[in-house]
């Protein structure tokens, strides 16, 4: 049995809709799936509209965070899209994330990069605008050969043009997740520069680790697997695929989910 349960469509940052994250989970004999769009919901909501009986869409999201503990990512399982508080907050994060960009962008203008905050948004198929967007201009206009070599010189945290996000924390997510009536998972723990904080996150209401990640090594797989048990959480898995010329291009379905994580997700479909 196949699961991916992180998969992100052209809601958010993600080169696939929808309909065709559908069609290749059918074509790949895929039984359960989520889509976790940045910040957003439409996504899951088209897929579960295309999606035959079987195969199980687990309404998901991504909630980008940033506070006291850093810069964490929380995915929400399960949670009701029609949650007004989960509705208000998509809405908000929506319009911060446009001034964010036009934050950024007026860095790289002034660092002599001559990009426009209506470029990158014709990037963004959705209405959730993310560095890649900005990333994929800056090589469209052939200051960079990749995406990634844009993020990493400019984007990416302590670079030149980068810009903090409004403040939302980790533990604001997990609350939000819980009134949404969702699991909150916290999202490749590996691939963090620091540790994160998993005994305060766990306080805090934190109900998963994602353990099956594509940039995990195997010792990280091992470790977090661990600490899962450690902490009698549920485990997660997926290729957190954003399409095939993304900086994260890792198949759907291609991440190897050990049997006793899936058992956890099997019984709930």
């Amino acid at each position: 049995m196949i699961i991916d349960l992180h998969i992100h469509s052209t809601f958010s940052d993600g080169e696939l809709t929808p309909e065709q994250i559908v069609a290749t989970a059918v074509r790949k004999e895929i039984t359960i799936i989520s889509i976790t769009d940045h910040d957003e919901m439409a996504g899951y909501v088209k897929a579960r509209k295309n999606a035959p009986a079987n195969l199980h869409v687990i309404p998901g999201i991504e909630l980008n965070t940033d506070g006291e503990d850093g810069e964490l990512h929380i995915l929400g399982y399960y949670i009701n899209p029609d949650c007004e508080a989960l509705i208000r907050h998509i809405a908000w994060r929506k319009e911060e994330r446009k001034q964010w960009a036009q934050d950024i962008i007026e860095k790289l203008n002034q660092l002599g990069y001559a990009v426009s905050l209506k470029e990158c948004l014709q990037k963004a198929t959705g209405d959730i605008i993310v560095r890649t967007h900005i990333a994929d201009v800056l090589v469209e206009k052939g200051y960079f050969h990749t995406s990634k070599q844009a993020h990493e010189k400019l984007l990416k945290k302590g670079a030149d043009a980068f810009v903090p996000r409004a403040p939302f924390t980790a533990i604001q997510a997990i609350d939000l997740i819980h009134e949404a009536c969702g699991q909150a998972f916290l999202a490749h723990p590996g691939i963090y520069p620091e540790i994160p904080p998993i005994k305060k996150l766990m306080e805090n209401g934190l109900d998963g680790i994602e353990v099956y990640h594509p940039k995990h090594s195997v010792s990280d797989t091992q470790y977090w697997k661990g600490i899962a048990i450690k902490y009698s959480c549920r485990q997660s898995g997926g290729s957190d695929h954003h399409g095939p010329s993304s900086r994260n291009p890792y198949p759907i379905g291609s991440v190897l989910v050990e049997s006793d994580c899936i058992d956890q997700w099997k019984q709930e479909v």
